[in-house]
């Protein structure tokens, strides 16, 4: 039996500067998020849907984190949205609102429905984001479409389930995906699905054991896979398994992310995933002060945020600092 080890829980220089361009400019008041309509009005406004074929391929996710200022991170928005928007999680639409204001990274859940297809969703049951009842395995894809998902306090939308397909579309030389495998799914199935859309280097793959990690790795041997690191001799063991550091990002947990672990992980050169959600998020929200957020990223290279719209204007990667790392991206693609 392998030891587990539990989580908790472009290269385009004009593009990167865009995708971590100022989100300051935008407000990141509550009233401001409203539904598709206005995401898809944003997008148009920071020219990000009009490249079309000149379109240039995102940087990896190993390069991207490869080329980060030190002391600094990239925001992800935990279940693809933020808390507390008109947006619910795990869908398209709130995916492009998410990229709309600039924020690089979501972590989205992908589950499958009785005739197979692979959609986005966190629960095994319907009833606490949508309109629907029971199990969502039992499900039709057809059936799913008539039901309506709840925002993230609790009011019907107008949004419907969004296909894994239909994201992954979306999502190609736009923004970066962790990737949550629910237990519905077959990984093999799902990993099939990202590499059709040509989306390998753009997803990371999360882990929830030892045993899931090397599955994963298996399955797709040169992807980003997120793995639990709690103490440096973890790194080891997972070497041993025969993972490999340089494809390797680590998820923290809940912490403390001690400078320890952080120091023995930045010497294998492995990216460092830190979820501010647990309960960081709900203090500064409280506060109404999120400049706190500067401090909890000094040692993460990737910040995972419930409230991804007032995270990312703290931790926007701009002036000098977004030079540096636009040299780099071009010089690791040869440009």
């Amino acid at each position: 039996m392998l030891t587990c080890i539990f989580r908790t829980y472009g290269y385009n220089i004009t593009l990167i500067s865009i995708l971590l361009a100022s989100a300051t400019a935008l407000s990141s008041c509550q009233r401001d998020y409203t539904p598709a309509n206005q995401a898809k009005g944003d997008e148009r406004g920071r020219n990000i849907t009009s490249f079309d074929a000149n379109f240039a391929p995102l940087p990896s996710v190993l390069d991207l984190f490869a080329c980060k200022p030190a002391d600094l991170a990239f925001v992800a928005a935990h279940r693809g949205t933020h808390e507390g928007s008109k947006f619910p999680e795990n869908t398209l639409e709130s995916l492009q609102a998410l990229h709309a204001k600039g924020i690089p990274f979501a972590e989205i859940d992908v589950a499958r429905l009785r005739d197979g297809t692979q959609f986005l969703f966190h629960d095994g049951t319907w009833e606490r984001g949508s309109t629907g009842k029971g199990p969502i395995a039992v499900t039709s894809w057809n059936a799913s479409q008539l039901l309506l998902l709840k925002d993230t306090n609790g009011d019907l939308t107008s949004f419907r389930p969004s296909a894994f397909a239909d994201v992954l579309a979306w999502s190609k030389d736009k923004m970066y995906l962790e990737i949550d495998f629910k237990s519905s799914v077959d990984e093999a199935k799902v990993i099939d699905s990202i590499r059709a859309a040509e989306m390998l280097d753009q997803v990371i793959l999360i882990s929830y054991t030892t045993e899931q990690a090397v599955r994963l790795h298996r399955l797709a041997p040169d992807a980003a896979l997120s793995v639990g690191i709690f103490k440096p001799a973890d790194i080891k063991t997972l070497e041993a398994l025969g993972i490999p550091t340089n494809i390797m990002t680590a998820w923290t947990g809940r912490g403390p992310l001690t400078e320890e672990l952080a120091g023995a992980l930045r010497k294998r050169n492995i990216p460092i995933l830190a979820g501010s959600f647990f309960d960081l998020d709900d203090k500064l929200q409280a506060s109404d002060d999120f400049s706190a957020y500067t401090k909890y990223a000094k040692l993460p290279d990737l910040v995972v945020s419930d409230y991804a719209f007032d995270t990312q204007p703290v931790l926007e990667i701009t002036g000098r600092d977004l030079r540096e790392m636009q040299k780099c991206l071009a010089e690791r693609s040869g440009k």
